[in-house]
């Protein structure tokens, strides 16, 4: 009898953190790369979740950004913390050809996690409506 889905999903993902551990040597953005494991770990079942068990290779970018708006509501850092993570992690699996998603639904992710670390308020095109806790809108500039 075949593995349920979700469990041969689950095993997908960890085996992708351990990849993702010994890419994180080379190219991390954070130098201990313990609590950002930790941290992903909470963002897959977040994510499974709120996508309704939806594979975190190809994440959509307008559920991430709903997710980040909500979370930085509450707790800035910790939102900012989740964005630089699952940064970190999308960068590696488009590195390790790990990404399934589209080009473009990457390049909007990237836009939504940087604005996200940001503490700016996301939309899944990647553009910020407004700081978050302000009503002034943002200067789109784009590095």
């Amino acid at each position: 009898m075949p593995a349920p889905v979700a469990s041969h999903q689950s095993d997908q993902e960890q085996g992708s953190l351990i990849a993702f551990m010994y890419w994180h040597r080379e190219h991390g953005i954070v130098p201990d790369v313990v609590p950002v494991l930790e941290q992903l770990s909470t963002v897959f079942a977040i994510y499974a979740e709120i996508s309704g068990g939806a594979a975190v290779t190809a994440m959509d970018p307008g559920l991430v950004a709903e997710f980040v708006d909500s979370l930085n509501e509450h707790d800035a850092d910790i939102a900012s913390f989740f964005c630089l993570s699952l940064f970190a992690y999308m960068h590696f699996l488009k590195d390790t050809g790990r990404w399934t998603g589209t080009d473009e639904s990457h390049q909007i992710l990237h836009g939504v996690l940087y604005h996200g670390v940001l503490n700016e308020k996301c939309v899944a095109t990647g553009r910020p409506r407004k700081p978050a806790g302000n009503s002034h809108p943002v200067p789109h500039n784009r590095t």
